[in-house]
Parts: C-alpha cells; structure tokens; sequence
C-alpha cells in the first residue's frame, strides 16, 4: 500500500526506535515518558521544518569570514494546533522557532452523526 505523498514519516533510526521503547512501555514512569514524549516531539518538529523551503545566504562570522548559509525562505510561519492533544507540540515549536504564532482548532464529533466537526 502505497502512502500519500504529503505524508513523511521519521527515519526508523536506534535513537527513535529507544525513544518508542521509552514510550510504548507499560513500565515507563510518568516522568520518563513525559521526558522522551518531548523529546520525540522536538525530532517531530525539527524534521517536519526541513521540508520547508529554503534560500542561500551569506552571512560574516566574527572572524570576518564569510559563511554561505541557509535561512527559511518564508518570513511568516504559523502552527495550528489542534486542541488537547496538539497542545503537547507547542512548546517545542517555540523552542525551534522564535516568536512563531500559534493558532488554535478544536475538532468534535457531532453526537447526532458520529462525524468530526470543526
């Protein structure tokens, strides 16, 4: 079965594989799991901004050499976060990205239909 294109999965690398471990294991202390929770979420985040587009740039270093570089070719970033379970992406999205603007959804099931609603 083929997947979507828009969709991009993490490498399957030991680190991620420990991290899951961490995480799937029924024995994890709260503190751990919340732990590697955000660390995987940080891997998430840091992978998801290189499949952003971005432009060459020179920059000088403080020795005065010129460094060529790469910078983020969009000026305006937001992230949605989708209320209750989204929310835990926030913080490492600030951490990556400074002053990014965070919106807010809340999807529900609509108790007459079963379906989601916006």
């Amino acid at each position: 079965m083929s997947r979507p294109n828009s969709l991009h999965l993490l490498p399957s690398t030991p680190q991620i594989r420990g991290l899951h471990t961490f995480i799937r294991n029924k024995d994890t202390p709260r503190d751990e799991f919340i732990f590697y929770s955000k660390r995987l979420i940080r891997l998430v985040i840091e992978h998801a901004l290189t499949l952003l587009p971005f432009t060459d740039v020179t920059v000088e270093t403080p020795q005065g050499i010129p460094y060529e570089g790469k910078r983020i070719a969009t000026e305006k970033i937001c992230g949605v976060s989708i209320l209750r379970a989204g929310e835990t992406m926030e913080n490492a999205l600030c951490e990556v990205l400074k002053d990014v603007r965070i919106g807010k959804i809340l999807i529900q099931t609509n108790l007459d239909t079963g379906e989601p609603e916006v």
